[in-house]
């Protein structure tokens, strides 16, 4: 295929473009990704105590350790088998209180298990003689029509995320089991019923509750917190009902979902339904033409900025000696408390962003080196036992002699118990469990596996960004980033047969006719989305769109970049911005620029210097924000905080 080089537009006294015929004078080298602020943060982009842990093999043994023959020890069995309910159960933690109780085991630890271990190629459906995932039908109310929490529970009183979050995993494990056609049914008919929820809340005007009533069909607020981001999960809920039966009314609602949340003031994070929006918006952008800020989603997932839960968000830094970066959980919280499900749950969530906007795989391959070195440390023996909150515990010792590393704490704290960190959780805190060691979490384990996996290359990682089950979409991918100064070559696994494989970042191959493996070579801070496609597929490049043989495979892209100044810069007097714009069409041009200070927006023509005066909007640390809109309707957003001076 013909190489599709980007280029570039420097908006300043004139308009000049590039086609990768060399720089002219006043032109930058750009390659179109984009800064994510809280990633930036990082000291580094390789951690100093960067090391990998082996995901896979935790997950895997966490299956055993629950599904398999039970040890002899403290706290086993693990697993009981629910006769009220003709499922089985687990409790959240290890030495929980709740264990043997039928109905109180949850759907977001127990289906969270089956779909992690069916990800990494166990097959649930018949695992020593059981089949776990036809018993997966115990959490499907016939009363109410809906996926629950809990076997023979209700909607009455629970929050949107205990609901919706199982829903979502349950559609999933229905998505890799066709064959099991009872929970099919049970996941299509939940989406039908958060569907009628839908419009309702539509109706509405909002999403801000707390729960919704499937007796009553009516949303409620609890007058003590609400979940906004139930719009991502429902619309979750939707693009997977859409794939399934290509019912129209389903893609409409994800769109009003998606609408709503871009819309909403601040950043409605409660839980984990908030990760799916930014690769659902990405691929409705890249595949439909649609224009979601992805900036904003991603930023109010990462930012600590929530509106219903302060504080929530993605962590930066180091406690102690030991660095946190990625972590996701509370950043406020006695100065930050990171939980491994939140931070596995996103890793899975954010998987497929890079595959539908690779303007993010640079910051989202920093991000996930980051997280997958700092997540290690939710795992026994990863930190020094003075730091662990079983250390001294006689039996949950002997349990974690047992279990070695299979079952992960619930979080860390920044600081606890005269330790910075503090490895445990809120069990012992509040008298829930006799051990931090949280099973809930350990079941998330194998989806971060699914998608983080250690390459030939000391910290390259590879990650999938292969659709979560239920929502798949073009061809295998995969993220590729050098963190290193010097190139390397990678060795790039490949299934059975021949392959082309197409660097969705720079719109090239990489590689032609490949079988088995290949070796890629990747330059310094260099971020390659490596796309599989079938040997000798005709690439086509059409109304913004690239196809492998009929099968969509990349997007075009705009990224807008505001030059030669930094974040918090002083300014006064007549101002002149320099203006980066990197696309990937070489046939789009700039339409026009909007220059937007305190909410008041000035537009410039294609070639007109974008300046203003500082004294029209007074003194003081102001946002500036430029909008690029091109010929094609896309368009992308870039800002800064300058201090205005007289």
């Amino acid at each position: 295929m013909k190489r599709v080089t980007a280029f570039i537009l420097v908006i300043m006294m004139i308009v000049m473009t590039s086609c990768g015929q060399g720089a002219q004078e006043g032109e930058r080298e750009m390659n179109g990704q984009k800064e994510i602020p809280r990633i930036a943060r990082y000291g580094s982009e390789i951690p100093g105590d960067y090391k990998w842990f082996d995901f896979r093999s935790a997950a895997l043994a966490y299956d055993t350790l629950l599904y398999g023959e039970q040890p002899e020890g403290a706290y086993f069995p693990l697993l009981w088998q629910d006769s009220s309910n003709d499922t089985f159960g687990f409790a959240a933690y290890v030495g929980d209180c709740r264990f043997g109780q039928n109905g109180s085991q949850e759907a977001v630890a127990t289906v969270a298990s089956i779909l992690s271990a069916t990800l990494l190629g166990v097959d649930k459906s018949s695992q020593n003689g059981n089949n776990y995932v036809s018993q997966l039908h115990a959490y499907f109310s016939q009363e109410e029509g809906v996926v629950l929490n809990n076997p023979g529970g209700s909607s009455q009183g629970a929050s949107m995320w205990y609901m919706l979050y199982p829903a979502i995993l349950f559609g999933q494990v229905s998505a890799l089991y066709p064959e099991e056609t009872q929970i099919r049914e049970d996941a299509l008919t939940t989406m039908e019923s958060w569907y009628q929820a839908y419009l309702v809340m539509k109706e509405s005007g909002s999403f801000d509750y707390t729960g919704f009533d499937f007796s009553t069909m009516q949303p409620y607020a609890n007058g003590i917190w609400k979940e906004p981001d139930c719009a991502a999960g429902i619309a979750v809920l939707m693009q997977m009902g859409y794939d399934m039966t290509g019912r129209q009314e389903y893609g409409e609602a994800v769109a009003g979902c998606l609408d709503y949340l871009t819309a909403y003031e601040g950043s409605p994070l409660y839980e984990v339904l908030l990760y799916f929006a930014p690769s659902l918006a990405a691929r409705l952008n890249a595949q439909q033409g649609k224009d979601y800020d992805v900036d904003k989603l991603l930023a109010d997932v990462l930012n600590g900025s929530s509106i219903p839960r302060g504080g929530w968000g993605s962590i930066t830094g180091q406690w102690g000696d030991y660095t946190v970066n990625g972590l996701i959980g509370s950043t406020t919280d006695g100065g930050g408390y990171a939980f491994s499900m939140n931070t596995f749950a996103g890793g899975y969530a954010l998987a497929d962003l890079a595959k539908y906007d690779p303007r993010y795989a640079r910051a989202l391959g920093i991000w996930y080196l980051n997280a997958a070195s700092a997540s290690r440390y939710f795992f026994p023996g990863e930190t020094a036992p003075e730091k662990q909150s079983s250390t001294g515990h006689e039996a949950a010792t002997e349990f974690i002699g047992i279990a070695g590393k299979a079952v992960p704490f619930e979080g860390i704290r920044k600081s606890s118990n005269s330790q910075t960190p503090w490895v445990g959780g809120d069990p012992t805190v509040y008298g829930w469990a006799d051990t931090d060691l949280s099973l809930y979490s350990g079941g998330h384990t194998g989806m971060f596996a699914a998608v983080a996996e250690a390459t030939d290359v000391e910290a390259i990682l590879r990650i999938r960004c292969n659709g979560t089950p239920g929502m798949a979409s073009g061809c295998a991918t995969s993220l590729l980033y050098n963190p290193h100064d010097r190139e390397k070559k990678v060795t790039f696994a490949l299934p059975e047969g021949r392959w082309d494989l197409f660097d969705s970042v720079d719109k090239q191959m990489m590689a032609e006719g490949v079988e088995g493996s290949a070796v890629l070579t990747l330059g310094p801070g260099q971020a390659a989305v490596v796309v599989e496609v079938p040997a000798g597929s005709q690439i086509v490049h059409e109304n913004g769109q690239y196809t492998a043989g009929g099968v969509w495979i990349a997007s075009d892209s705009v990224t807008v970049e505001i030059g030669g100044l930094q974040n918090n810069d002083k300014v006064s007097g007549q101002v002149k911005l320099e203006i980066l714009v990197t696309a990937t069409d070489p046939e789009i041009a700039v339409s026009e620029v909007a220059l937007e200070i305190d909410g008041k927006e000035t537009l410039y023509g294609p070639g007109e210097d974008v300046t203003f005066q500082t004294g029209e909007y007074g003194t003081g640390s102001k946002n500036v924000n430029v909008t690029v809109r091109m010929s094609d309707g896309k368009t992308d957003t870039a800002g800064i905080r300058l201090n205005f001076e007289q």
